[in-house]
């Protein structure tokens, strides 16, 4: 499987209601994946934190735990 590394390539930020601050942070790229994906170590950069993974639950670190959010749709880089 082939992996391309982009270091420090691209700007990322949640936004919803309200705004995370703005990370840099490398892009992989899979030609055998087609989700895109956000790894721990950003969601933790940008003040993610989970409350029930599989439905899909989490609010920012700094907000009131009564505070969440559902994920969006899942997105694609390409037609799946």
């Amino acid at each position: 499987m082939t992996i391309l590394v982009l270091e420090l390539a691209c700007s990322v930020k949640v936004v919803s209601n309200v705004e995370s601050s703005e990370v840099i942070s490398d892009l992989l790229i899979s030609l055998l994946i087609d989700e895109i994906n956000i790894g721990d170590k950003l969601m933790g950069e940008l003040g993610v934190a989970l409350e029930d993974i599989g439905r899909g639950l989490w609010g920012f670190r700094w907000e009131d735990r009564t505070k969440v959010r559902i994920n969006m749709p899942l997105k694609y880089w390409r037609t799946p």
